[in-house]
């Protein structure tokens, strides 16, 4: 195959987008997506890190290379939604085939456009994408590169038929090449047949081997109900881009552990010569600015679905039953991790121990951090969260433990 210059287009209601750049980047702890020229990630750049982890999707598709931390820059910025999981996994598939990605539209051989979510066998999930919407803000990149080779990957839905009677109208000199629209494994298996005579071939029936693929990556994946994966959290999602998300950065901070301490009980021991007006009274403990909450899958849900944003899950506020500790947490099957929301300004750093048995935080829209446990992690230890507030500093343990 030769290596390519190929311009990936990530379509939105609001005009076209351009991967500039796709490259490694060893100093970042996860996958990140930034805006050119910025250096904050964008609010979706944890579902991107859990799109690209180790054991996520996109692993039984590229090769363990492609997978290390990157950073993914586009023309400029988006704040929601989830059609770009689609043109992300073809630049990443690219790049693994040897190809060359460009941001100009004059040095492309080839020019990518697809839109649409995917689901954990990086098949494309049908809804309603706004595909003509797209096509029409997308018309002058397009008429602006009429020579140039169009591969165009359209996700199932009610437009997908009026979308293609466009795409074959629009006049250019070669028709588009329609990639199928099985999934991403047989979209990127279709660019890497092409020779580069665009549109000569008509689109294919999904491949066998495709499924088979699929079926690996399912035991690949195996995360099972106890979670697993990056990436990014979460309440359910429409495939949209036009409705804004409040996500905070979803990156833990490091912490020292501090050994656990075991709770005094405040009560006096009892003698022989008790007081006559009774025991003392247990005191509650002073409310805390945080919340910590088990994340559960609910019923006819999984961990699975929880973790990959097809489901969202059930928060259940973990109770603080001492004033060093909160009440333990049972490794129930349907436990996929912890949520931890800091109140008036409270900053919340999690210990190493929780860190090591769950993958990337993620950012819930109310500004939690997410913790989803991995499949094959510890499921019996104990953690430390502490709390920095207006200068002052508490520290509580936590246990996971049947």
């Amino acid at each position: 195959m030769t290596p390519r210059h190929i311009l990936v287009v990530v379509p939105t209601t609001g005009g076209p987008i351009l991967i500039k750049s796709l490259r490694p980047r060893a100093g970042l702890p996860a996958s990140a997506a930034f805006a050119d020229g910025d250096y904050r990630p964008l609010p979706w750049s944890g579902d991107y890190a859990r799109l690209t982890a180790a054991e996520g999707p996109l692993a039984g598709l590229v090769p363990a290379a492609g997978l290390s931390p990157h950073e993914l820059r586009l023309t400029r910025s988006f704040d929601t939604g989830r059609s770009w999981e689609a043109p992300v996994c073809l630049a990443h598939a690219l790049l693994a085939m040897g190809h060359r990605l460009v941001a100009d539209p004059s040095e492309a051989e080839l020019i990518v456009w697809a839109t649409g979510a995917v689901d954990l066998d990086l098949r494309l999930i049908p809804g309603d994408y706004a595909l003509l919407d797209k096509l029409e803000r997308s018309r002058d990149l397009l008429d602006g590169a009429a020579g140039t080779a169009l591969a165009v990957l359209l996700p199932p839905g009610g437009e997908r038929a009026e979308a293609e009677r466009v795409l074959t109208g629009i006049g250019r000199p070669t028709p588009p090449i329609l990639l199928p629209q099985t999934g991403i494994a047989d979209a990127a298996a279709r660019l890497g047949r092409s020779s580069g005579e665009p549109g000569t071939s008509p689109p294919e029936a999904p491949r066998p081997g495709s499924r088979v693929l699929r079926s690996a990556l399912l035991v690949a994946l195996g995360l099972g109900a106890a979670g697993a994966a990056i990436l990014a959290a979460m309440p359910e999602r429409t495939p949209s881009n036009d409705g804004p998300v409040a996500t905070p950065d979803a990156t833990a901070a490091k912490m020292v552990p501090s050994p656990e301490k075991p709770p005094q009980d405040p009560r006096p021991a009892a003698t022989a010569q008790a007081p006559a007006a009774g025991p003392i009274p247990e005191q509650a403990p002073p409310e805390l600015p945080l919340l910590v909450e088990e994340l559960h899958a609910r019923a006819g849900s999984s961990c699975r679905r929880v973790l990959f944003g097809a489901d969202s899950p059930e928060r259940r506020p973990i109770p603080r039953e001492a004033p060093e500790r909160l009440r333990a947490s049972r490794p129930e099957p349907r436990l996929c991790g912890l949520a931890f929301v800091g109140r008036s300004g409270a900053r919340v750093t999690v210990g190493p121990e929780l860190r090591a048995a769950a993958v990337a935080p993620v950012a819930l829209p109310d500004g939690a951090q997410a913790y989803f446990l991995r499949e094959n992690g510890p499921r019996n230890f104990v953690y430390r969260v502490q709390v920095l507030v207006d200068g002052r500093e508490t520290s509580l343990a936590h246990a996971i433990a049947p």
